[in-house]
Parts: C-alpha cells; sequence; structure tokens
C-alpha cells in the first residue's frame, strides 16, 4: 500500500498560512482539512459538532470551570477539554490514515508524531505584513485594533498548543520547517514549500503546476 503523506501546518495569525495550506493541498491534488476536522470528530464520536467546535483549539479551562459549567448547564454532553483533544486526534489519526492531506493546527504535528509519512511546517510573518493582510481581509480599519486581534489569536493558539503538546507553539524546534512568508510572499513561499515537499517525499507527491517534476 502507498504510504500516505500529511502536511501539518502551524500558523501564526494573519500570516497567510490557511491560504498557503489550501494552496498546497491544491498543488498536490490532496485532501484539506481546517474546521473538516471538527466535523469528523463530531461524526466519529457522536457529539454534537456544535459543542466540538465551541472548544476547537482554545486553552484549556480547569477542572473546576467545567464542573461548575456542567452544573449550570444540566447538559450531559458538556464534556472536558481533554475528552475533546482526544475526539479531535483520533480523526486526526482516521483522515492521516485513510488520505494524503493537509492538516491545520489542532496540534496534529504532535497527534501524528510519530508517523514518518508526516511533516510539520510553521508559517510566520512580521507583524506590520500581518497587520496588512488582516486590514485586507477583515472587516478592521485601525492598525491598532488588528494588532489587538493577532496577539490575541496568536496567544490563543500558543496556549493550546504548549499545553497539550509539552513543546513551545512557533519555536523552530518544535517543526520540521519554519518559514517567513513575507520573504517570498505567497506564491514564492508556496513554490519553495512544495519544492521541499517534493525532495522529502520524491514521487509520493506529484505538483501539478510546477515545472520541476
Amino acid at each position: 500500500m502507498t504510504p500516505k503523506v500529511v502536511i501539518s501546518i502551524g500558523r501564526q495569525y494573519g500570516s497567510g498560512g490557511r491560504i498557503l495550506g489550501s494552496t498546497l493541498a491544491k498543488r498536490f491534488d490532496i485532501k484539506f482539512y481546517d474546521n473538516e476536522i471538527i466535523t469528523e470528530a463530531a461524526k466519529n464520536s457522536g457529539f454534537d459538532e456544535k459543542i466540538i467546535s465551541q472548544k476547537d483549539e482554545k486553552p484549556v479551562s480547569s477542572t473546576f470551570f467545567n464542573s461548575i459549567q456542567h452544573i449550570i448547564s444540566g447538559n450531559d454532553s458538556v464534556i472536558s477539554d481533554e475528552n475533546i483533544f482526544k475526539i479531535q486526534s483520533q480523526a486526526i489519526r482516521k483522515v492521516a490514515a485513510e488520505n494524503s492531506c493537509v492538516i491545520m493546527g489542532r496540534c496534529s504535528d504532535y497527534v501524528l508524531r510519530d508517523y514518518e509519512y508526516c511533516v510539520s511546517i510553521f508559517f510566520w510573518a512580521p507583524m506590520e505584513d500581518r497587520i496588512r493582510r488582516v486590514l485586507e481581509r477583515k472587516n478592521i480599519d485601525d492598525k491598532e485594533k488588528a494588532r489587538q486581534l493577532i496577539e490575541k489569536e496568536d496567544a490563543l493558539r500558543a496556549k493550546y498548543y504548549n499545553y497539550f503538546t509539552g513543546k513551545t507553539w512557533g519555536e523552530a524546534k518544535s517543526y520540521n520547517l519554519c518559514v517567513d512568508v513575507s520573504m517570498l510572499g505567497l506564491e514564492g513561499t508556496a513554490d519553495f514549500v512544495c519544492r521541499f515537499l517534493k525532495i522529502k517525499f520524491g514521487d509520493l507527491l506529484t505538483d501539478k503546476y510546477s515545472v520541476y517534476e
């Protein structure tokens, strides 16, 4: 059986990482999983998708808070952050076994740490570049508001990742490859990463748009 290649992507908010993940999936004609992991996790576990979505890549609540939440809501469907992580991890392992794919975040690099054909990539960019991208893509017209949004989202991602992996979010040694998107832009970065992945995986991946195949 031909091995399935998994590209796990972490990214700073506003770096263009999601666009790059989607681009890589299209160029290699493989599956792309972002919020689709939530759908898979709900389908496999039987829990409501909204419940999983509410805690998706959110910092872990205290056991005390979870207990109070359960009592107040009177809802047996309230499940712990750790269980949500386990459910999502099971979904990640399942899709990785079934398809070559790109998986956005959700500690997928850690979940698949023992999988030979998984490569982890982290995309980052200088703050000014990220502010510009957020201003262009979001309904925000103030640089300081954009900066605050970026810092908030990065802090949430870091706290979640650090808690569940024991590694440091965004630190180079936590990943196989870290790329400053501002150096080559989105298109140039996609070309660079595709070439890197072709060197790494050879005939297991075919870049539909590359002149280097």
